[in-house]
């Protein structure tokens, strides 16, 4: 018990901390990437997972799909509900809101272009790429070009829950209620009655 601690806690290289195989009872080592908009399900799986998951959906193995079997597909690929920022990429490529089917040949090439776009949200977690930016936004106090709305998947840090994603927000409004003596002296004061 006692080395396998050990070897949990220590790397062989260098005694940095790490967590056994990868896993933690705090969640993933680093947060921040593993949040990013660019860390979806469709960068994660494989093309084959996703035409396995393509072939149980086809019952007639007429190599088509309904678009509106294209959520319970990402479905069966990930073996969860796919984020909404992802269903959005998803319903924008295939255009899921219209009726039709899809081929296999054409959601690959739709995997291959929301794959892209992934990638390309996540070179939006760099707000730096040089260190002569990095010294004038320090010296300028300039504030970031992109929200954390445009970085993460999830807020991450609780003042970040409020205003994440578009909410209707409800204003109860209150009428003033006054006792009687107020109620007495407005109307005294109303009256034009001289004390």
């Amino acid at each position: 018990l006692k080395s396998l601690f050990l070897l949990a806690v220590f790397s062989p290289e260098g005694g940095d901390c790490v967590g056994m195989f990868g896993v933690t009872a705090l969640g993933p080592q680093n947060p921040f990437s593993c949040n990013l908009l660019s860390a979806l399900g469709v960068t994660n799986y494989s093309d084959e997972e996703f035409y396995e998951a393509f072939q149980q959906i086809d019952a007639d193995a007429q190599g088509r799909i309904d678009k509106g079997e294209v959520f319970q597909l990402l479905h069966t690929t990930y073996g969860f509900e796919p984020m909404p920022e992802e269903i959005t990429l998803f319903v924008d490529r295939f255009a899921l809101n219209e009726e039709g089917s899809l081929s296999w040949d054409d959601f690959q090439q739709g995997l291959v272009s929301i794959r892209q776009t992934a990638r390309q949200a996540g070179k939006n977690a760099a707000q730096f790429t040089s260190v002569q930016e990095y010294t004038v936004d320090r010296r300028k106090h300039l504030r970031p070009r992109r929200g954390p709305m445009d970085v993460y998947k999830n807020p991450m840090t609780t003042s970040q829950l409020v205003g994440w994603h578009e909410e209707e927000v409800e204003n109860e409004r209150f009428p003033i209620r006054s006792c009687a003596e107020t109620q007495y002296q407005d109307a005294v004061i109303k009256s034009g009655w001289k004390l």
